[in-house]
């Protein structure tokens, strides 16, 4: 019994088809932030630095 080789069968997976994986494996979203997004971010914190200068938290040297 220990002379008789026994052969293996492993069977092949299929090839993956290149076209289809990089669609598999991305993702959808925005690449970054808008020009509305941008302007909403100055406007506020044009609002903060104000009420802050206002209010005596921030000196006029301090700010951005």
């Amino acid at each position: 019994m220990a002379d008789k080789k026994m052969t293996l069968v492993i069977p092949r997976s299929k090839p993956r088809n290149p076209l289809l994986m990089p669609g598999l494996t991305r993702r959808a979203g925005p690449h970054g932030a808008t020009r509305k997004a941008i302007r909403q971010k100055m406007r506020q914190r044009t609002q903060q630095s104000l009420a802050e200068l206002l209010n005596g938290d921030k000196a006029e040297f301090e700010i951005d």
